[in-house]
């Protein structure tokens, strides 16, 4: 039978890739075949075969491994044939997992392998330890003698891999690392560089991982390494190590200090010198404070300079020095800035890396002295070709062209390939903010010209084409609002703004113009009064266009609206004349007109802003309608306008000297939005204001109490009700309940305090709300009686007048005129309660006709509380007719004897069980 080697095998798939996709799947599935086959056969040799195929057809395809396979390569390990066991071995860390249980029968033969006196034998199981290691802790527990033990064999070759394999035994047994860490240290001084290199980078690893302070013994080796080793590879996991161990003994810096030195100034790899550069600034040896920390950094910025200054040097070195220079800039800015220029051009650079690196170094080294510069050089990237000014490619047509500029057939144009970096929206969007965020750095601590400012933010939204509009508009109103000069320059340039219609068109892309025009509106109505050309605000921020944006934007540009036309109209009052008159209603017609897309549309806010802003037109346009101009022009200064006070002018009144020849209206829309100007804080500025003495900011301003203890400076009362709310109610019923609880409470305390005690507590309520402007109280409370001091008296008969109402016929009117009569004094059962439909009133009804005021007052008031009671306990008079002029007796205390009949009704108390039942009597 014959049987396809790995050569055939590859051969085939060759073959079979290059005709279609379904005949190279069948030819995989019918090697699949042939390898499972070959697995289950006895031939050794055959067996390691198929393992050796399986493994190439696992790395080319996601092909997943047949159940078996491991026990097989378990098999093809325990051969005795090397080159049967180094394929088994080779084979393992793609068979085992961490599920696999054959990893324990592995056990005794890798002890085995590992101790065998063969020399090419123990490395065979060292290659496939690290990841079996991994897999298995106790597979770590087991080998980790063993692997001590060859720490100290013969061959270096064998004592390599064993240091190789210390550190993933030692993450799953970190017990085993005590034990290890001498023999780790005798490694650092070992005869052979390999093992001397491969020592270093597991103690680097380990002191990553878990922190140098338990490798700071080994500083001593570490630095005969630095000082004698003339491997670059070494000498920067060394030094790297070194970054790692400054930090936590700071005498360690001044050792170093010489050999880095040396190393900068001598060695020609960038990569060393870049983690030196490193290791200094780390480590803290860059001091600018001390002679040796200066020197050090001036080497090592020259040195980095070089690679700049060399324009045909290689990219990678110009990338590694533009890195180091990153880090160095924190310290010693003025000598980074020297290199300025070199870091300028930098930008320009095809690389993209280079660029980046750049651009971060740029916004670095940013100045009071240079930042209009640096600003202006990132604004010149932004700006595309003029032939692409219409149109910028997406970002896969950016990478597209990237990648074919680095592909071996296409043509190297640096500006081709500069160009279409600049277009990148990527790129366009990181420079962008990078520019933004050096503008406004530290509260503008860089900034002199705020007017420049200005100008540069308007520049980017033009020209960036990102989405930054809520950075511009953020800035935009902060630099307005902080700085008062640059007010009117502001709403100079940003009415231009709102004047460019393509401009506004181009907002609606959610790019950077969005936000500026948003601020510009804003701005436009906040300082109305620097406008050059109201009307034409007014006009573009109310374009049919407008409609077509955001709600939020829509809400404020009507809001802008109503403050520049309320500060328009109160300025031409001063010169108001028949043609104001005129412009002044042509204007309000078109703002209304131009208002009615927003009536109907469907954000309510927007809605609202629009029927309100309408109504308020339709005052003025009424007010505009009924005034009569004058003839000639009236100049009126401000300290002649009256004040006013309501309504509008009167155009037909009569005129005085207190009329203003203008309507009154035109000032209705100003004190709506000029009523209080809010000024800027400075930057900090809260800090500098002292806190008064006395005054503890920590203290709660509602005790922990709750509001039950507010009440402790109310008056007491003599007597406490206690109300029963039930239950239920949700928390705010048990708030209530628990507040009248301590106000019963509260009651009951103070109910045998003394006079003398009641003045006191009083007295310090008043004086602690003495000069609180919140608290309401009578200044002529001190002066009054203690209402507590007053006697309960008896009420006497004598202090109670009965009216009596005469009508006297004459001209129409009624005469009423009180007399005095002594009758029996009422009676008060104050030892217990009246019968339940009993009133205080013993008075006997009296008859009265209609017209009788005095009586009918009488019977439906309490005399002892003064108010109104029902009349349902007394009996009913009803008159049919009006009363006759016999009826009425003047001067009489008895009433005429009535001519018409009067029906009296009696109302019985209801029973329980009845009905309410009336009984008529008439009386002839």
């Amino acid at each position: 039978m014959f049987e396809r080697t790995l050569q055939d095998l590859i051969r085939g798939l060759r073959a079979h890739k290059a005709s279609s996709k379904a005949q190279e799947d069948a030819f995989i599935s019918e090697a699949m075949v042939e390898i499972r086959e070959e697995l289950k056969g006895k031939d050794m040799a055959l067996k390691a075969e198929g393992v050796l195929k399986i493994c190439y057809l696992m790395m080319l395809y996601p092909i997943p491994a047949p159940p078996e396979f491991a026990f097989h390569v378990v098999e093809v390990m325990s051969s005795q044939r090397y080159h049967l066991k180094q394929i088994g071995y080779l084979a393992a860390p793609m068979a085992f997992s961490g599920d696999t249980e054959e990893v324990v029968l592995t056990v005794n033969g890798i002890k085995k392998d590992l101790m065998s006196p063969h020399v090419p034998l123990p490395p065979l199981p060292l290659t496939a330890l690290p990841h079996l290691l991994s897999l298995s802790p106790s597979l770590s527990t087991t080998l980790h003698p063993d692997l001590l033990h060859l720490l100290t064999h013969s061959s270096p070759r064998i004592r390599k891999r064993a240091v190789l394999c210390l550190l993933p035994c030692w993450e799953a047994f970190p017990e085993g690392l005590r034990e290890g860490f001498p023999r780790l240290r005798e490694r650092l001084q070992d005869s052979d560089q390999g093992v001397i290199g491969a020592t270093v980078g597991v103690v680097m690893e380990l002191a990553r991982r878990q922190g140098g302070k338990n490798y700071l013994p080994l500083a001593p080796e570490l630095f005969g390494i630095l000082t004698g080793s003339t491997n670059n590879w070494m000498l920067i996991k060394v030094v790297k190590l070194f970054a790692i161990l400054t930090p936590l003994e700071p005498r360690l810096v001044r050792k170093l200090l010489p050999p880095i030195t040396s190393l900068i100034s001598s060695t020609s790899a960038i990569s060393l010198l870049y983690e030196c550069v490193r290791t200094c600034i780390v480590g803290g040896m860059l001091d600018p404070d001390r002679a040796e920390g200066e020197a050090l950094a001036r080497v090592c910025v020259e040195k980095l300079g070089g690679y700049l200054r060399d324009e045909g040097g290689d990219q990678n070195l110009r990338y590694i020095a533009l890195l180091a220079m990153v880090k160095i800039i924190p310290t010693h800015p003025a000598m980074v800035a020297e290199y300025q220029e070199e870091i300028m051009e930098s930008l320009d650079d095809p690389d993209v890396s280079i660029r980046m690196r750049a651009l971060e170094l740029v916004t670095s080294m940013v100045d009071r002295d240079n930042l209009q510069t640096i600003a202006d050089q990132l604004l010149s990237h932004l700006a595309p070709p003029e032939s692409n000014t219409s149109t910028l490619p997406s970002a896969v047509a950016s990478l597209t062209a990237i990648a074919n500029q680095l592909s071996p057939t296409a043509s190297k144009d640096p500006a081709t390939t500069s160009t279409s970096v600049s277009l990148s929206p990527a790129y366009r969007l990181l420079l962008t903010q990078k520019l933004l965020s050096i503008i406004s750095y530290d509260t503008y601590v860089n900034v002199t010209d705020f007017e420049w400012v200005i100008s540069v933010l308007i520049d980017i939204a033009y020209v960036s084409h990102v989405n930054v509009g809520e950075e511009i508009k953020r800035l935009v109103l902060d630099v307005v609002g902080r700085v008062k000069s640059v007010r009117q320059y502001a709403v100079g340039v940003l009415e231009k703004v709102l004047g460019d219609e393509d401009f506004r068109e181009r907002g609606r892309d959610g790019t950077g113009e969005d936000g500026l025009i948003e601020a510009a509106i804003w701005v436009c109505g906040e300082y109305s009064s620097y406008l050059s050309s109201p009307l034409s605000a007014i006009l573009s921020i109310l374009s049919p266009t407008l409609h077509l944006s955001s709600s939020a934007l829509t809400s404020l540009s009507l809001h802008a609206s109503a403050k520049i036309f309320g500060h328009y109209a109160a300025s031409i009052s001063s010169s108001w004349s028949s043609e104001k008159h005129e412009e002044c209603k042509a204007l309000v017609s078109s703002i209304k007109s131009g208002l009615e897309p927003f009536l109907s549309a469907g954000d309510m806010e927007v809605q609202e802003r629009a029927f309100e802003f309408t109504q308020l037109l339709n005052f003025v346009q009424a007010d505009l309608t009924n005034h009569v101009p004058p003839k000639s022009q009236i100049p009126a200064s401000s300290s002649d306008i009256p004040e006013i006070k309501g309504g509008f002018a009167d155009s037909e009144s009569p005129k005085d000297d207190d009329t203003p020849p203008y309507p009154k209206s035109l000032f209705l829309f100003e004190p709506l939005f000029t009523s209080h100007e809010l000024n800027a804080v400075a930057y900090k500025a809260q800090e500098a204001v002292r806190i008064p003495d006395g005054l503890d900011l920590d203290v709660e301003i509602i005790p922990q109490g709750g509001f039950g203890d507010l009440s402790e400076d109310e008056e007491s009362e003599e007597e406490k009700v206690a109300i029963d709310l039930g239950e239920g109610g949700g928390e705010g019923m048990e708030e209530l309940r628990r507040v009248l609880r301590e106000q019963e409470k509260r009651g009951k305390r103070r109910e045998g305090e003394t006079k003398e005690e009641r003045t006191r507590r009083r007295a310090a309520r008043k004086a602690k709300h003495k000069d609180d402007p919140y608290y309401l109280y009578d200044k002529t409370e001190e002066n009054q009686e203690d209402i507590d001091e007053i006697p309960i008296v008896k009420l006497d008969d004598s202090e109670l007048a009965i009216q009596e109402t005469t009508q006297t016929k004459g001209k129409g009117k009624s005469k009423i005129k009180p007399k005095k009569e002594k009758a029996p004094p009422p009676e008060f059962d104050r030892t217990g309660e009246l019968p339940e439909g009993f009133s205080t009133n013993t008075a006997q009804p009296t008859k009265t006709d209609g017209n009788d005021k005095t009586a009918e007052g009488l019977s439906g008031i309490d005399l002892s509380s003064g108010t109104a009671m029902s009349s349902s306990r007394f009996e009913e008079y009803r008159v049919d007719e009006e009363p006759s002029a016999a009826q009425i007796a003047r001067n009489d205390d008895m009433p005429a004897t009535p001519t018409d009949e009067i029906e009296v009704v009696k109302v019985r108390r209801k029973k329980k069980g009845d009905k309410k039942k009336k009984d008529k009597v008439v009386e002839g």
